[in-house]
């Protein structure tokens, strides 16, 4: 019987095959981890740009979008005549419609050499099924499993190197405890540290994790988003001062998320095509329609205003020349 490999170890093989520029014609992720996802889909389009070209096209679809198998066959066809190849990702598939999943390995079975594919099956428990035994069948499986906890403090490292933070090993374990283990939420984390660091090279200890992972709760964060997204003006004021009340090291970590709200917003609004530019950094086809219903929310002009003003006040502050929660008060009031 063969030996059982660690899902972690064969995920990383599959992400050092890519690096070393070997590319399977259909990959199969599955799981959860949608930090290890976009981590995955970042080589496999680098990888696939490297041999192809510049010149190739990015195909995406969420399985939502995908009710019957003529869908699917027509996205299938190929590199055009002004284009080398094509990559295609599915992501979450298991929202399709019965027929994809009753002709997706044979469809996928018979994919043309210039094209590559991508499913995503975004649910960490199997259900038995036929379709899903037979894409295993004749795909390069990704597994995307939360690593197991002796390899945890090595991605951890990884993750800071990649946001250009120095961590400490008592740092490094005092963020597993915090996200129990969750890579997406460390990965948050240290983009917070990242932000309240400002090209400093300091090293991060236990201490300044405890300090700047606890200024801003996720749940906060997130409802200070949605509030300014639906323009509830008394909403984002409120959580606003409860961030505030927490640490002034929360808010500028909180403008870079906003900016970048504020980024997607305005895209959905300018073209439908800009779709396909978000939905890069998007793995949720729910997640993609709210923000497209959101963008409606505001006119063009009243999101450039707002991006611009936000623009400023971040830079005044990161000057020490203004006070934050006033600042960013007054900007709420006049935008939202």
């Amino acid at each position: 019987m063969a030996a059982r490999v660690e899902p972690y170890a064969a995920y990383s093989q599959v992400i050092s095959d890519l690096n070393s520029g070997k590319l399977a014609s259909l990959y199969f992720a599955s799981g959860s981890d949608y930090y290890l996802y976009r981590q995955f889909i970042v080589s496999l389009r680098s990888a696939f740009k490297k041999k192809y070209g510049e010149n190739a096209d990015l195909v995406q679809r969420w399985g939502a979008d995908l009710k019957a198998a003529p869908d699917l066959s027509s996205l299938m066809s190929g590199g055009g005549l002004f284009s080398s190849a094509s990559l295609v990702l599915l992501h979450e598939i298991q929202g399709s419609g019965k027929s994809v999943k009753t002709k997706l390995s044979e469809i996928l079975g018979n994919i043309p050499a210039d094209t590559v594919v991508l499913a995503h099956y975004s649910i960490s428990e199997y259900r038995k099924a036929k379709w899903l035994d037979d894409i295993q069948k004749i795909a390069r499986v990704v597994p995307l499993s939360i690593p197991e906890s002796t390899v945890l403090p090595r991605i951890v490292s990884q993750i800071a190197t990649d946001h250009g933070v120095e961590l400490q090993d008592s740092a490094t374990h005092r963020l597993i405890e915090l996200s129990g283990g969750e890579l997406a939420i460390i990965d948050n984390e240290l983009e917070k540290i990242s932000i309240y660091l400002h090209d400093s090279k300091e090293s991060v200890g236990k201490e300044m994790v405890d300090r700047i992972s606890g200024s801003v709760e996720n749940a906060q964060v997130s409802q200070f988003i949605d509030a300014v997204s639906i323009r509830d003006r008394k909403l984002a004021i409120q959580t606003l001062a409860e961030i505030h009340h927490r640490g002034k090291e929360g808010l500028p970590y909180l403008v870079a998320l906003l900016y970048n709200r504020l980024i997607q917003l305005m895209a959905l609004q300018e073209s439908i095509a800009t779709r396909k530019t978000i939905g890069q950094g998007v793995t949720s086809y729910y997640f993609l329609k709210d923000l497209e219903t959101l963008s409606r929310n505001y006119k063009l002009d009243e999101l450039q205003i707002a991006t611009q003003a936000l623009a400023d006040i971040d830079r005044e502050f990161r000057l020490g020349s203004m006070d934050m929660l006033s600042a960013f008060s007054g900007w709420v009031s006049k935008v939202v």
